[in-house]
């Protein structure tokens, strides 16, 4: 259904409302369509070819890239194109929990097979197999959230009580099930079912190698079905624990690294974005910020466009009039500067832990542009290393630091996110 926009500052550029939305795009979804999707041919090539390569098999692949450098919509690109080859899929992730055990991960995953048949094919849930996965789903959902069964709306007799279920009925009784819910898929006009397990670079690093132990221990009952695809997320350095640090997994998975988007790209991404919400066809949209002020930001982000999007939000909309009577050319990079560091300053100063505000203060103040370790921000901040690593647990899930990937055995090194470095312009210190 198309509704009218509601008149906003937006509309002076010709646009029906902000472009620089930070939401993964989505298959069938209007407000943020996956034909909008720029670049990433040779990533998604490699995800393609790793899946038809398979042929009746298994296959699993693992992408890996600094947060917001736009993991999530690859994926959801590549999801997109498998179902134009006959694959099952939904629009859902598995996600990878704290303190994750073998028998909750197979049952998410044994949840969302089932999920996914359903929602492709409604017609099998009388099927056999589906009856038999009924009951060891209920049971997972039960025992993770303590509620009924719902299944997308759909809904489902259960043809046998759950309440004799528990957890290690999952492993032995799980594999059998998965296997016949795979069979099922083969003798129907499917090719196979691909799921998205996400959510490890939300996990710390304990959590993370707990993960790798369960995706050991499952690898066999779990991952090596004929037609089951996985696609693993997370950042490189959660890849790299939980995929590459035990030989059995490490055999079984490919990795498509995912580096920043081209300058270029994003540009392209931009353009996209303007004439897909321009509210007047016959008139061209126009780019609300100068190409200048995307260079510098693409610059202070270094790849994380998530970053850079909410920064163009934050940057440009307070530039703009509200009432109509602002001008309609693009807002400038000298006034999309000081609007950015009072918001981010003015956020950084609202954390409740006023240690680590002080410690990125210190970092900031002497040297945004400088690249740490822990041993020499220990020096830099006068504290232990379990001190300094608990603030970089926290500074980095704060958005404030990011981790450089490890190269070999050299220390691991820590640089400020463009949030900081907005916040502590180079120009402003002695660095």
């Amino acid at each position: 259904m198309n509704r009218l926009s509601v008149p906003n500052s937006w509309n002076l550029f010709n646009l029906r409302s902000s472009p620089y939305w930070q939401d993964p795009l989505g298959d069938g979804d209007q407000t943020h369509p996956l034909s909008l999707f720029v670049g990433r041919s040779s990533e998604l090539n490699d995800l393609l070819h790793g899946l038809y390569g398979a042929g009746d098999s298994s296959s699993r692949r693992a992408v890996a890239g600094s947060a917001g450098v736009g993991k999530t919509t690859l994926v959801k690109q590549f999801k997109a194109k498998a179902v134009q080859k006959d694959y099952l899929t939904i629009d859902s992730y598995v996600p990878v929990m704290s303190d994750e055990t073998n028998e909750g991960l197979f049952g998410r995953v044994l949840s969302a097979v089932y999920d996914t048949i359903l929602a492709n094919r409604p017609m099998t849930i009388d099927h056999p197999a589906m009856q038999a996965a009924q009951v060891l789903v209920r049971a997972s959902r039960e025992r993770t959230t303590g509620g009924g069964l719902s299944i997308l709306g759909v809904g489902a007799s259960v043809s046998q009580s759950t309440s004799a279920t528990v957890p290690r009925d999952m492993l032995l009784d799980g594999p059998r099930v998965l296997r016949d819910l795979m069979t099922l898929v083969f003798n129907s006009d499917a090719r196979g079912v691909l799921l998205h397990i996400n959510n490890l670079e939300n996990l710390g690093e304990a959590d993370v190698q707990r993960a790798a132990v369960v995706l050991r221990d499952l690898r066999d009952p779990m991952l090596m079905h004929n037609g089951l695809h996985v696609v693993l997320v997370g950042t490189r350095e959660a890849i790299h624990a939980a995929v590459l640090s035990y030989p059995q997994v490490r055999t079984t998975f490919g990795v498509t690294y995912v580096d920043p988007a081209p300058r270029a790209d994003v540009h392209a991404l931009l353009q996209a974005r303007y004439e897909y919400l321009a509210l007047d066809r016959a008139r061209p949209a126009v780019s609300p910020v100068a190409p200048a002020a995307v260079d510098v930001l693409y610059e202070l982000f270094n790849g994380d466009l998530r970053g850079l999007l909410k920064a163009l939000e934050d940057g440009v909309r307070p530039n703009i009039g509200l009432d109509g009577t602002g001008s309609a050319g693009p807002v400038a990079l000298e006034a999309i500067l000081p609007t950015l560091q009072r918001r981010y300053a003015d956020d950084l100063a609202t954390l409740d832990e006023e240690a680590r505000v002080k410690q990125l203060v210190k970092w900031g103040t002497t040297g945004p542009a400088t690249t740490h370790t822990q041993k020499t921000l220990g020096a830099l901040w006068n504290a232990r290393q379990s001190t300094v690593s608990e603030a970089l647990n926290f500074l980095i899930h704060a958005g404030y630091v990011a981790s450089i990937p490890r190269r070999g055995m050299t220390p691991s090194q820590y640089v400020l996110t463009g949030l900081s470095r907005l916040i502590f312009p180079v120009s402003a210190t002695n660095a």
